[in-house]
């Protein structure tokens, strides 16, 4: 069995009572290919980046999944046929990068991580440049050029 992350967006027209039969009807369709569920963590309804079937809001939902390769094709014929799901994206995860991924989610001790930071004021340069203000109506040479030339 491989690891999988599974991220899925659920339609905003879903209620938040139904939220979780939508995701108990999804974790039987991995069961059903002979998969499992690691851990499930809802972000709650959150705003879309861009439209997607004219909905600009959906129930977000991340997942740690196992399952067999073989059982992807007929995992994502059935996403692709459940009406409550508006997007998912399903990414082959390494063992090691989800090792380090639980390592980075336990909480820092305050202690060990402090790390101070020391600022020195910037010193100021002597030299200052004067800019003038006003436009000039000096004209180039080049520019009497130009406008002879086009006829002007």
């Amino acid at each position: 069995m491989r690891n999988y992350e599974f991220v899925y967006i659920v339609s905003p027209e879903v209620e938040e009572e139904n939220l979780e039969s939508v995701t108990e009807k999804i974790g039987q369709l991995i069961a059903n290919g002979g998969g499992q569920v690691l851990r499930l963590d809802s972000w709650g309804r959150r705003r879309l980046a861009y439209p997607i079937q004219k909905f600009r809001e959906g129930h977000y939902v991340v997942a740690r999944i196992q399952l067999e390769p073989g059982a992807i094709s007929e995992l994502r014929r059935s996403l692709g046929l459940t009406e409550e799901l508006i997007r998912y994206l399903l990414i082959k995860t390494d063992e090691e990068a989800g090792e380090l991924v639980e390592a980075y989610e336990e909480p820092l001790e305050e202690e060990s991580e402090r790390v101070e930071v020391h600022e020195e004021p910037l010193e100021e340069e002597s030299e200052h440049i004067e800019v003038d203000e006003e436009p000039s109506d000096e004209r180039s040479d080049s520019e009497d050029v130009e406008e002879q030339e086009l006829g002007g």
